[in-house]
């Protein structure tokens, strides 16, 4: 008896599992979908890149008139940005713009990724420098 029990409780856990996992995913090309979709991405890649998101946070407020210490910061944390920015290009845009190519127009960069960071709380100070350099980026890998 308590080999059936046990595994009619299996059973329905599993079932259950299935059920809750088809039932998460909205259905594509909605709206909810998009975010739903969107938000797994960039989670993913927040986490995966937590150390550099948690040092932009930390400089956030002091870009506008950093000191001699925060200035040294600031241009170390210019190459971590920059490799940042590369893998958000080379891993989260291909995925985004795959996902919403089913239903509409890919995202550009800068958007997609200047909304990244307003998620992660990084400051405006930082996103409006990194939009900076991130301009001058694009347009000097442009042929």
């Amino acid at each position: 008896m308590a080999l059936k029990t046990s595994l009619a409780a299996g059973l329905i856990a599993l079932t259950a599992t299935t059920l809750s996992a088809c039932v998460t995913q909205p259905q594509p090309c909605t709206q909810e979908w998009i975010e739903w979709k969107t938000d797994r991405v960039l989670t993913r890649f927040a986490r995966d890149n937590s150390d550099t998101v948690r040092a932009l946070r930390r400089v956030s407020g002091e870009v506008e008139s950093p000191s001699a210490l925060m200035a040294i910061q600031l241009i170390t944390l210019a190459d971590d940005f920059t490799e940042l920015a590369r893998s958000f290009d080379r891993i989260v845009l291909p995925e985004l713009n795959a996902a919403v190519a089913q239903c509409g127009e890919p995202r550009n960069f800068m958007p997609a990724f200047t909304q990244f960071l307003r998620r992660e709380d990084v400051g405006e100070d930082v996103i409006e420098w990194i939009e900076a350099l991130g301009y001058i980026a694009l347009d000097q890998r442009r042929p």
